[in-house]
């Protein structure tokens, strides 16, 4: 087991981290998960005073009339097991 903190891109690092340890042999399988939880309210508070966040709300990236990022939560999960040449689908 292993916790990683870093910041945006801590589901692919742990993702990562678990398809080197399945390729060096170290285990068989692994389970990696993400989770995004908005647990402090001041982030959010200081990020619309920067106007940083959208003001209505809805994400228009690369769009000429974007005005800022939405935030979400989620948790997202994906199961790392290594496959034989005799298991795997070719196609």
């Amino acid at each position: 087991s292993m916790a990683l903190d870093t910041a945006c891109s801590s589901s692919l690092v742990a993702t990562v981290q678990g398809c080197r340890s399945l390729q060096s042999g170290l285990t068989k399988n692994g389970l990696c998960l993400g989770v995004n939880a908005m647990i402090n309210a001041n982030v959010a508070v200081v990020m619309s005073q920067s106007g940083m966040l959208s003001a209505d709300g809805r994400c228009k990236t690369f769009d000429a009339s974007a005005n800022g990022f939405v935030r979400g939560e989620g948790c997202g999960a994906v199961l790392l097991q290594r496959v034989g040449k005799s298991d795997a689908v070719l196609g």
